[in-house]
C-alpha cells in the first residue's frame, strides 16, 4: 500500500523541502544587515530508495531536510581573530602616541623651544645692561616660564598615564564580561542542542563576542567534539586561551582581577592584572590591552617599548641636566653659582625644585649627583632666592662692578654648549625627543594602517563566505519557489491519478 501512494509521498516531501529552503532564504534576507549573522543553508539529501513492485525495481523516495547549517570558514575566523588582536594593539599605540605628540611635539610659538628661546633672549638683554632691574625681572620671568612649561608638560604626561591606566581597568572588565557571556552561550548551546533545537543564532552571538574579545588580547579558539547532536551534527565545546592561558572552557570562564601595585617601583599605585583563581600575573600577548600596558609602563630600556615613562624620563633628564649645567657650569665654563649678584651675593643657584632656597637645595642630598637627582620636570623651579630678589641673579664675575657681564656671558655660552647633552645643546636634546616620538608615532600609524587593510581584506573574505548576498538569496528564492510550484503541480497530478484509479476500482 505504501508503494501505491509513493508518488504523492515524494511530491509532498518535495513541498516540505522547498518550503524549508524558502523559509531559510527568507530568514537570510531579513538578516542581511544584522551584525554577526551567518548565512544559513538547508542541508538536503535524497531519501533512501525503496523496493517496489515485488522488488523488481528500486526508485528514490524523494528528498529530506537533515539540518539548517551555517556557512563559515573556521580558518578565516582564526586568521581574523589573530589579525584583529594586532589591529587592536597598533590602533591603540597609534592613538596614544598621537596624544603624546600633542603634548611633546608642539612646534608652535608656545613650545619648549620657543620658551627656551625667550629665556636666552632675556639673558642676552641682561648681558647688554647687567645693572638693569627690569632686564633681571625678565630673566626671572622667562626662567620661571621654562619651569612652568616643564611642570605643565610633566603633569599632562602624568594625566595621560592615568587615563591609560583607567583604560586598562576598563579593558579587563570588558574581557571578563566577554568571557562570561561566551561561557553562558556555550551552556545555552549545549542545552538547546540536546533538545534538537537550532543553535545557529546562539552560535552567531558567540562568534560576535569572540570577534570583540580578539581585539583586546591575543586569543586562540578551539572546538572540541564531545559527541553527536540529535540532528546528526557534531556536538562541540569551545575553549579559548589568552596567550596560552585558559580563559573559557565550555561553560566555565576564568576571571581576571585588577589590583593596585605597591612595590615602590615606577608603577606604584597603578593597576596590575592577575588571574582571580590563581593570583598569577596576566599577560595579554597582544591586542589593545597589551598596547595600553606598553604605553603606560614602557621605559624604552632593555628593548622595552618607548611608552609614557620613557618620555617622562627624557623630560626629567632634560630638567636635571639643564639645571645642573646652568647652576654649576660645565668644565671651565662658569655657572650661575660661580657668579655674583648685583647685591654682592655669591654661591646662589638659579634653578632649584619645589621653590627651595639655594641653601636648602644644596642640603637636599649627600653629594652633587644626589642633589640634582631630586629635580624632575614636575618639580623644577627657580630658587627661592631668585624669586624673592632679582638682585641675586649672578650676571657679574666679581662684586662692585655694575657693568660686569662676564658671568652672564658664560651662562649664555652654556645654553649653546654642545657638551651639555649627549645629543648636543638643549635644543638638540629637545629636537631629539620630538624626532624620536614623531618616528615612533609614524611607525605605529603605518602599522595600524597596514594591519587594518589586512583585516578589511579578511573581513571581506569572511563576508563573501558567511555574509548574506541579496542577489544570491533572491536567485535562491526564485529557485526554491519554482521547485515548490513544481512539487505542488506533482501533488495535483498524483491526486488526479489516484482519483481516477479509485473510480476505476470502485466501478
Amino acid at each position: 500500500m505504501n508503494s501505491t501512494f509513493m508518488g504523492l509521498s515524494i511530491a509532498v516531501r518535495g513541498l516540505y523541502s522547498s518550503q524549508a529552503a524558502l523559509a531559510v532564504t527568507t530568514n537570510n534576507i531579513s538578516n542581511v544587515n544584522t551584525e554577526g549573522y551567518t548565512r544559513q543553508t538547508v542541508n538536503q539529501s535524497a531519501v533512501t530508495p525503496a523496493a517496489v513492485y515485488n522488488s523488481s525495481a528500486i526508485i528514490g523516495s524523494g528528498s529530506q531536510v537533515n539540518s539548517v547549517d551555517q556557512i563559515r570558514d573556521t580558518q578565516l575566523d582564526k586568521k581574523y581573530w589573530r589579525e584583529n588582536a594586532t589591529v587592536g594593539e597598533w590602533d591603540t599605540k597609534a592613538a596614544g602616541l598621537t596624544q603624546l605628540e600633542t603634548i611633546l611635539g608642539d612646534t608652535s610659538d608656545n613650545g619648549l623651544s620657543a620658551v627656551l628661546e625667550d629665556f636666552y633672549s632675556a639673558l642676552e638683554d641682561l648681558s647688554s645692561d647687567p645693572s638693569s632691574s627690569s632686564a633681571r625681572t625678565v630673566v626671572k620671568q622667562t626662567g620661571n616660564a621654562v619651569c612652568e612649561y616643564l611642570n605643565s608638560t610633566a603633569q599632562q604626561l602624568t594625566d595621560l598615564r592615568a587615563d591609560v591606566n583607567t583604560d586598562i581597568k576598563t579593558g579587563v572588565s570588558s574581557l571578563n564580561a566577554y568571557a562570561q557571556q561566551i561561557a553562558d552561550l556555550n551552556q545555552q548551546i549545549q542545552t538547546a542542542a540536546a533538545t534538537g533545537a537550532s543553535v545557529n543564532d546562539l552560535m552567531d552571538q558567540r562568534n560576535l563576542l569572540i570577534d570583540q574579545l580578539s581585539n583586546l588580547a591575543s586569543i586562540e579558539v578551539n572546538e572540541v567534539t564531545i559527541g553527536t547532536r540529535p540532528d546528526g551534527t557534531n556536538n562541540t565545546i569551545v575553549s579559548i586561551t589568552v596567550n596560552g592561558a585558559a580563559l573559557v572552557t565550555g561553560s566555565k570562564a576564568r576571571q581576571l582581577e585588577i589590583y593596585e601595585i605597591h612595590d615602590s617601583s615606577s608603577q606604584e599605585g597603578l593597576y596590575g592584572i592577575r588571574w582571580q583563581d590563581s593570583g598569577d600575573d596576566f599577560s595579554p600577548g597582544g591586542g589593545s590591552l597589551k598596547a595600553s600596558l606598553d604605553l603606560r609602563d614602557g621605559t624604552g630600556s632593555d628593548s622595552e617599548y618607548k611608552g609614557i615613562p620613557y618620555y617622562m624620563n627624557q623630560l626629567n633628564e632634560f630638567a636635571q641636566t639643564f639645571a645642573r649645567a646652568f647652576n654649576e657650569g660645565i668644565g671651565d665654563v662658569s655657572g650661575h653659582a660661580d657668579g655674583t649678584g648685583s647685591d654682592g651675593s655669591t654661591d646662589i643657584r638659579f634653578f632649584s625644585y619645589n621653590d627651595l632656597s639655594s641653601e636648602d637645595f644644596m642640603s637636599s642630598g649627600a653629594d652633587i649627583d644626589s642633589i640634582y637627582a631630586n629635580i624632575t620636570a614636575a618639580n623644577l623651579s627657580l630658587s627661592w632666592d631668585v624669586q624673592e630678589d632679582v638682585g641675586k641673579i649672578a650676571a657679574a664675575s666679581a662684586s662692585g662692578e655694575a657693568g660686569n657681564n662676564e658671568n652672564i656671558q658664560a651662562l649664555i655660552s652654556l645654553c649653546a654648549n654642545t657638551s651639555m647633552f649627549n645629543t648636543g645643546t638643549p635644543d638638540d636634546f629637545i629636537n631629539s625627543i620630538v624626532s624620536t616620538l614623531g618616528s615612533d608615532s609614524s611607525y605605529a600609524q603605518r602599522q595600524a594602517d597596514s594591519h587594518n587593510t589586512i583585516l578589511t581584506h579578511l573581513t571581506n573574505r569572511r563576508s563573501s563566505v558567511s555574509g548574506v548576498s541579496t542577489n544570491e538569496e533572491t536567485a535562491n528564492l526564485t529557485k526554491y519557489q519554482q521547485a515548490y510550484e513544481a512539487s505542488a503541480a506533482m501533488v495535483n497530478v498524483w491526486d488526479e491519478i489516484y482519483k481516477e484509479t479509485i473510480n476505476l476500482v470502485s466501478d
